[in-house]
């Protein structure tokens, strides 16, 4: 959709809703920082940025999404292989080129000819990867965000706003003793 109507026509919608309505409104988007943060923000309660997958997630994600879709895991398919290939690649893109591959007459041509590795090569070579810069735009987008900010304090320890509190008790204490003395 177009972005610019979407930012008019949801907060309107949006005030439409009664609060004891069960309704649960889900985004997705590949360009966030296209939208106005504050905006966005208003209309989400929650954004969460889903990365890419490592070696271990894309290992395990290859070998489920094609048994899923009717392929069968042998020796002669190579997993650790796709895993390290489709390094910079999205959960998605892994779905989409497993969907691609394992067609019906795939499937059932695996009793005669396994699965290999290299079937899936072409129809990854097509797509795009999600570039380390590309990454970094995202995540430094998703720091300015309420949860981005809210997971950089986690991850700090938490503890900016107690170490402030304590200071300032220490400050009020020390007071106390010095009008005692």
């Amino acid at each position: 959709m177009e972005p610019k109507r979407l930012k008019k026509q949801l907060p309107k919608i949006l005030k439409l809703l009664k609060p004891n309505d069960r309704i649960l409104i889900v985004g997705t988007t590949r360009r966030p920082f296209d939208a106005e943060l504050q905006s966005f923000c208003r209309v989400y309660q929650k954004i969460i940025l889903v990365p890419r997958p490592d070696y271990a997630s894309r290992y395990v994600l290859w070998k489920q999404i094609i048994q899923r879709h009717g392929g069968v895991v042998t020796n002669a398919l190579n997993v650790s292989c796709l895993a390290k290939v489709t390094d910079g690649f999205t959960q998605g893109h892994i779905v989409e080129v497993v969907r691609g591959v394992l067609t019906e007459r795939r499937v059932r041509q695996q009793t005669h000819r396994p699965l290999v590795a290299l079937e899936f090569i072409p129809a990854l070579s097509s797509m795009s990867p999600v570039y380390r810069e590309e990454e970094e735009t995202f995540k430094d987008w998703y720091a300015k965000t309420p949860m981005g900010k809210k997971r950089a304090l986690a991850l700090m320890g938490g503890n900016a706003g107690k170490e402030k509190d304590k200071g300032k008790k220490k400050g009020k204490e020390g007071k106390k003793e010095k009008k005692r003395k």
